[in-house]
């Protein structure tokens, strides 16, 4: 039987698919494009209307165009459904997060979730890889998260804050670097969150330096309070570490975000580090999560941000509309008019498009070398370790680490001519 998976929302989704994948490629199923599949796993998040939107829009769609399709939904929307946070969706099969990796069971015994109670123990699976196919592998370090920040649903939907154990991490990375991958990013729902006895995610990762040879390690998005005075200093001084970290900040105004029940942090301390870091790596690229219309944002509050942005600190920024989840605290508070979010919407997405052309910018007439993710028509792409976009000419092999001559830039791209490492 052939399967296809649709991730949806952030990395640590797109890692589970990965492992989803592979478990099913290991008993004998076989990955398939989305029009010749006989399963359609639908990996699914809920962390805005908007994200549950699309879920349910790819549903549809492939009842659709698939009626002979078996549709199976896990992941967050699947442990939302089931606590009655989301209505339930008519036609397609719910499987508990707990039982994701057990899915070619399910299979097995006629789509029968009963087979597979309790589902797999370990939160934290060892792969070889097999199941990605992306040039990145994504690396699971925790899971849950134990804020409890007043409009977010993760919390209910993934639970408490858990971590993997080093040794574990450290035994993952080095297949992945035996199985050829030149980067891997550490993901999880609180990275900063992480610790094992007395270690914490700056010891974690010396340790993967010391003992592995994998050549560029990302941290996926962090927390404020996650931003040791130690990390930063391991970030600014260890080059195998991307010089990229994206830090949700959530707003500019320090009043919004004790509304917001935001973590503790004060955003002048916050912002004198990142200048102080950027400092010591010029080429360092942080980018932010800003939520617009939360109900009790006023215009100064707006103002705050807008100011934040216009700082120029952030290279980029994801702009989403404030969203009431279902059983959150906000979700009871009144929403601010449809009208005046576009207004403020619109004036942060012409800020963002500023900074994103004014950080690709600086790299003219410099060399980065990236990661190659796609070779075609004498045009080869892929990231660099601040994140910017590369299309070069030239040609070079998928996987392979290369040089670009920049001799050009837009909205975090940079285009120019590939130059084969010295």
């Amino acid at each position: 039987m052939y399967f296809y998976i649709k991730n949806f929302g952030c990395r640590l989704n797109h890692h589970e698919g990965d492992i989803i994948a592979e478990k099913l490629i290991a008993n004998g199923y076989r990955s398939a494009d989305f029009r010749d599949a006989d399963i359609v796993i639908v990996n699914g998040c809920t962390v805005t209307g908007r994200a549950d939107q699309k879920v349910r829009q790819f549903i549809h769609r492939t009842r659709r165009e698939k009626p002979n399709a078996k549709i199976l939904l896990t992941g967050c929307t699947a442990s939302a459904i089931m606590q009655k946070l989301l209505p339930e969706l008519d036609g397609i099969q719910i499987i508990p997060p707990r039982m994701r990796y057990d899915i070619s069971k399910i299979i097995a015994a006629n789509f029968r979730t009963e087979i597979s109670i309790g589902g797999s123990a370990d939160d934290f699976i060892t792969i070889d890889g097999t199941g990605i196919s992306r040039t990145r592998a994504q690396l699971k370090i925790q899971d849950g998260c134990n804020r409890r920040c007043s409009y977010c649903i993760v919390p209910l939907v993934r639970g408490k804050s858990r971590c993997r154990k080093s040794d574990d991490i450290i035994e993952q990375t080095k297949i992945f670097v035996d199985r050829g991958f030149k980067e891997i990013v550490l993901t999880g729902v609180d990275i900063g969150d992480w610790n094992e006895d007395s270690k914490t995610l700056a010891d974690l990762l010396k340790s993967l330096i010391s003992q592995t040879s994998i050549y560029r390690i990302r941290l996926s998005s962090i927390e404020p309070p996650g931003l040791s005075d130690e990390l930063l200093e391991l970030v600014a001084t260890e080059h195998r570490i991307a010089s990229h970290l994206h830090i949700p900040i959530q707003s500019g105004s320090q009043r919004l975000l004790k509304d917001m029940n935001r973590p503790k942090y004060h955003l002048d301390e916050l912002l004198e580090k990142l200048t102080a870091l950027r400092r010591k790596r010029t080429d360092i690229c942080f980018g932010t999560d800003i939520i617009v219309g939360y109900p009790t944002e006023t215009d100064y509050d707006f103002e705050d941000t807008v100011k934040l942005l216009q700082s120029g600190i952030f290279a980029y920024t994801h702009i989403f509309r404030f969203s009431p989840r279902p059983k959150t605290p906000a979700s009871k508070l009144k929403r601010l008019p449809s009208k005046l979010l576009a207004e403020r919407i619109e004036i942060l997405h012409k800020i963002d498009r500023e900074n994103r052309i004014n950080f690709a910018r600086k790299f003219v007439g410099k060399k980065l070398d990236f990661i190659v993710e796609k070779q075609s028509n004498n045009i080869v792409s892929g990231h660099t370790g601040n994140y910017l976009k590369v299309r070069a000419e030239g040609s070079a092999k998928r996987g392979e680490i290369a040089l670009v001559e920049i001799d050009s830039s837009g909205e975090m791209l940079v285009g120019g001519i590939y130059r084969k490492l010295p």
